[in-house]
């Protein structure tokens, strides 16, 4: 038997959204408005991960430093991938500096919901204006998302807030010393002690 198209979820988009949303944990807004831009200064590049493109002063990444922002400016000292979840992207711009690392457009989700969000997933409208509306924030390189239906609600989980998450993350990349922080800091302006 042939596969058929997959299935028209439109009427169920909104309902998969708020269910999705309960369990997924999103940036605290008040870490988002202290790390007014991106946490470091890396787009994605899997196969040339971990080099140094000096002429533009970035690290190319394999998905590593979304997750440190996400975890770091929180508090959260943790290095390591956590089982069961997946770092999603709220807009696919990997090789936008200003996206890739920015707090409004990272997301921890359930592995089992990742879907959901990949290639224009049905929660990435969802997820994207939540980012326009509560953070302020769109990619340059984006318009401003429009409201998609079922949006007022939903009730969006969030970590908890961290009083100083640019100095954690500051504290985690001179106190680490593997090869992504050692080539992170001076991209970053700080100064072996």
């Amino acid at each position: 038997m042939p596969f058929e198209s997959p299935p028209d979820l439109k009427h169920d988009v909104a309902v998969l959204a708020a269910v999705a949303a309960r369990h997924c944990r999103l940036p605290h807004p008040d870490v988002v408005a202290e790390c007014t831009g991106p946490v470091f200064p890396t787009i994605r590049d899997q196969r040339k991960r971990l080099e140094v493109d000096e002429s533009a002063g970035l690290l190319l990444d394999d998905n590593v430093t979304p997750r440190w922002a996400l975890f770091w400016a929180h508090g959260m000292a943790q290095t390591h991938h956590p089982k069961g979840w997946t770092i999603a992207h709220v807009w696919a711009a990997p090789k936008d500096r200003d996206a890739y690392t920015h707090l409004a457009n990272l997301c921890l989700m359930p592995e089992c919901l990742g879907s959901l969000s990949d290639k224009l997933g049905p929660l990435c409208p969802y997820l994207q204006y939540h980012a326009f509306q509560v953070y302020g924030w769109h990619p340059a390189s984006a318009d401003p998302p429009p409201e998609p239906e079922g949006f007022a609600d939903i009730r969006w989980t969030y970590f908890d807030a961290y009083a100083s998450p640019l100095g954690f993350v500051k504290d985690r990349v001179m106190t680490l010393n593997n090869q992504r922080v050692v080539k992170l800091r001076p991209l970053m302006g700080f100064i072996d002690e």
